[in-house]
């Protein structure tokens, strides 16, 4: 977690050259996964990417290019510089190396742990400047006015609208019409595009002869079942998908149902910093609101405009208030090097986390510990609030 760098190297922060290694990861990936990448722009990309991991490394370590390109197909952590601690990115891995798919979790997973670096006070450069205006033009638009009922509506509907037809947008808060675009080509198939039923967002599309995949960008997603195979039989219709694999519904994270297919050029999407910062956590946060608000709890989102993302009361003889700050993330180890070096003081607050990560808690507990965090799952916080209640979660 340390932030000193060796003396054989340059002196950049190790958050800093973690961030740089996923970003040059993510730019070789795209170069070596993607077909229909022109040869210039292929040659530009991994000479970019090249650069990147020689400038972290420093003239003590250097690397070949048929090194680096060995490396990039390895795990991220290969990329770093001898002495730079990985944090977790030794079970990254750019491009995936059973299929040679590129990894579809690179954008978030270098959006994290950019958020880190960006804490370690180093100048920010160019992909961290397009995340963070992305971002706070999102915010700026929720804001607009100051009014707290517009910020939840504004913002509940991209949450629940990452995409959808111009005809189911006419519904939209005039203000965030400019979040909203086109689908681009690699998510359209024969003038189609999927979207996911979890997240409402197009899917990316992978082609293999003519059987076509279709999938979630979101891992968490996939897992529930938005992974999807169609036969492209060239019959001029919308293709009958089939998910790879079934799961069990859960409160708080169902099921996927059927992809949701519409014609690529009536559909308007977010773009993807909108979807990883706002649309992705956002569909936890409003899940367990819904859940509580169903039981008869009182549940407020986003009090005083985002102050903390719910507050929960419990009236009666005993009275009690849970604020919650809730955490969608990929990385454990980005996220506590992010709380660490925000110095973020989590006194009174549950920091909630998805259930799929509930191994993670005791992690988060011990090395949080002196912070005032109280570490739980999404459902360990839900039964607790419904047991003061004194109603069922289950």
């Amino acid at each position: 977690m340390g932030t000193s760098a060796p003396a054989d190297r340059f002196a950049i922060p190790d958050d800093h050259v973690r961030s740089m290694a996923l970003q040059a990861s993510l730019l070789a990936a795209d170069a070596l996964t993607k077909p229909a990448m022109k040869s210039n722009s292929r040659a530009s990309a991994l000479a970019r990417a090249y650069g990147l991991v020689m400038a972290l490394r420093g003239p003590a370590h250097p690397l070949k290019f048929t090194e680096f390109r060995a490396l990039v197909r390895g795990p991220v952590a290969g990329l770093l510089p001898p002495g730079c601690p990985p944090e977790g990115l030794e079970a990254i891995y750019a491009i995936n190396p059973e299929t040679g798919e590129r990894n579809v979790e690179l954008d978030a997973l270098e959006g994290e742990f950019g958020e880190v670096a960006r804490e370690c006070g180093v100048l920010p450069y160019w992909p961290w400047l397009r995340q963070e205006l992305t971002e706070h033009k999102a915010y700026a638009l929720f804001r607009k006015g100051e009014n707290q009922a517009a910020y939840l509506l504004r913002r509940s509907f991209v949450i629940r609208n990452a995409a959808g037809t111009q005809a189911m947008l006419q519904t939209m808060p005039k203000e965030l019409n400019d979040l909203y675009g086109r689908v681009p080509e690699d998510r359209v198939y024969d003038r189609r595009c999927f979207l996911c039923p979890l997240c409402r967002w197009p899917m990316h599309v992978l082609p293999n002869g003519p059987i076509v995949m279709v999938s979630c960008a979101n891992r968490d997603h996939r897992d529930r079942g938005a992974r999807y195979l169609f036969d492209d039989d060239g019959l001029d219709r919308a293709p009958h998908l089939v998910r790879t694999h079934d799961v069990r519904d859960r409160l708080l994270a169902p099921a996927a149902g059927d992809a949701i297919v519409h014609e690529a050029v009536r559909v308007r999407m977010v773009d993807p910093a909108c979807w990883h910062s706002h649309v992705i956590p956002g569909l936890l946060e409003t899940a367990l609101h819904d859940e509580l608000s169903t039981r008869g709890v009182q549940v407020e989102l986003w009090p005083e405009m985002d102050r903390y993302d719910l507050r929960v009361t419990v009236a009666g003889r005993h009275p009690r208030v849970w604020k919650i700050d809730v955490k969608e993330v990929l990385s454990v180890d980005a996220l506590i090097n992010r709380l660490d070096r925000k110095g973020a003081d989590g006194t009174g607050l549950h920091l909630v986390i998805p259930d799929r990560l509930s191994s993670n808690v005791p992690l988060l507990r011990r090395r949080l510990s002196s912070t005032g965090w109280k570490v739980q799952t999404a459902s360990q916080l839900a039964r607790e609030v419904c047991r003061a209640q004194g109603v069922p979660w289950r």
